[in-house]
């Protein structure tokens, strides 16, 4: 049975990693025939969406939505919002929503990141699916008292992104929620194997991440300290921009590695695959990521990934292909030192990508989403609010 499925972002769609992530389900959703809507606020390079998918935009969040991180479109942060700000942005998502609905008329709307958004959404009276991206389990921590979903309307569905953000989040939903933990799938039609390029350069590791505290941009800096004394022609990439871009610009200083760092900054989601695919590894060192789509789409293109065995994180390990390691001790840097100094070839490059593929591929993803949102639209026939 086809819907007509109304997919809320509270960012705009490029951007973010929830961005990245409503686009792949829409394009999926839109392919498959059912009618596929997004409703973000307005920001970021204007592109042609694919066929079967509209397009709202928020007008009134115009360089004005908060996020939890940062977002090249706009620096306001929910960090220090009153809860007066914050019913403010809630009362704006409200009087967003009223008109799309009207005028659209979903079966179903799909809301990101279980917090303001989705509390607004359950004010219509539609069935609900909330994805929770995990950035929004400490506040709903901080704000325990308020009971936001225990004690009021709550979703007919939820979907964590990884099990680690399902266990953290499950003290926060009523008992009887359906609750389905599903890792996130990737863009394959973006994110596919490539050989390396051939410019007769040294080794280079990538660290691709917002520059927030939580992802540990120090620790990959430590990381590259160590391995320069191994291998002394490194060159490390640093992808992304936020706001401990300033401090880790003096700590690599500091440590020495002015001429072995460059911080390239945010880069679009168009040059990403080719950024992966000049990668001889990619090291990502946050012990409490949600579930990092950074990976999934390096290893995607071919390369080595080494992720720390806690969090969303720890549960991509599957050796060789992602490779999980203790964050704190020293054992990562004999073996990242390996990957460099004993490159792949191209075929268990391009073995890691199939591998990525089975694992992660999006048509198996829409095949659980469409039940979930059958599951949601006869939960909330049966009476449930």
């Amino acid at each position: 049975m086809t819907e007509r499925v109304l997919i809320t972002n509270h960012t705009p769609i490029h951007g973010s990693g929830s961005g990245t992530y409503i686009l792949a389900l829409a394009t999926g959703l839109a392919r498959r025939g059912h009618d596929v809507a997004l409703l973000t606020p307005p920001g970021g390079t204007r592109v042609a969406l694919p066929p079967g998918i509209q397009h709202f935009e928020a007008a009134e969040l115009a360089g004005e939505f908060p996020s939890f991180t940062g977002h090249p479109c706009s620096s306001r942060l929910y960090d220090g919002m009153s809860p007066d700000d914050l019913e403010g942005v809630t009362r704006t998502w409200r009087r967003s929503l009223e008109p799309v609905v009207r005028a659209w008329k979903p079966t179903v709307v799909h809301s990101q990141h279980l917090w303001l958004l989705t509390s607004a959404v359950l004010d219509l009276g539609l069935p609900v699916v909330a994805t929770c991206h995990g950035s929004e389990v400490p506040y709903l921590d901080a704000e325990a008292g308020l009971r936001r979903f225990r004690s009021g309307k709550s979703p007919d569905a939820v979907i964590s992104i990884s099990r680690w953000v399902q266990r953290e989040l499950s003290r926060h939903l009523p008992a009887d929620t359906p609750h389905a933990a599903m890792l996130n799938p990737y863009d394959a039609r973006r994110f596919s194997y490539g050989p390396r390029p051939a410019t007769g350069r040294g080794p280079r590791i990538g660290f691709v991440n917002r520059l927030v505290e939580y992802k540990r941009g120090d620790r990959f800096l430590e990381i590259t300290a160590a391995l320069v004394d191994l291998v002394p022609d490194l060159e490390a990439r640093i992808i992304g921009d936020g706001t401990e871009r300033p401090a880790l610009e003096r700590l690599s200083e500091k440590l020495g590695l002015t001429g072995h760092t460059r911080f390239l900054g945010f880069q679009p989601l168009a040059s990403m695959p080719d950024v992966f695919r000049d990668l001889d590894a990619v090291v990502m060192c946050s012990p409490s990521e949600p579930f990092g789509l950074a990976a999934i789409e390096a290893a995607a293109c071919g390369t080595p990934v080494f992720v720390p065995d806690s969090g969303g994180l720890g549960e991509l390990a599957a050796p060789p292909h992602i490779r999980s390691y203790a964050l704190d001790e020293s054992a990562v840097i004999a073996e990242v030192a390996d990957v460099l100094t004993n490159p792949e070839s191209e075929s268990q490059r391009q073995l890691r990508s199939l591998h990525i593929a089975e694992r992660y591929a999006l048509e198996s993803y829409l095949d659980q989403l469409e039940d979930v949102y059958s599951g949601a639209i006869q939960h909330r026939q049966g009476g449930h609010s």
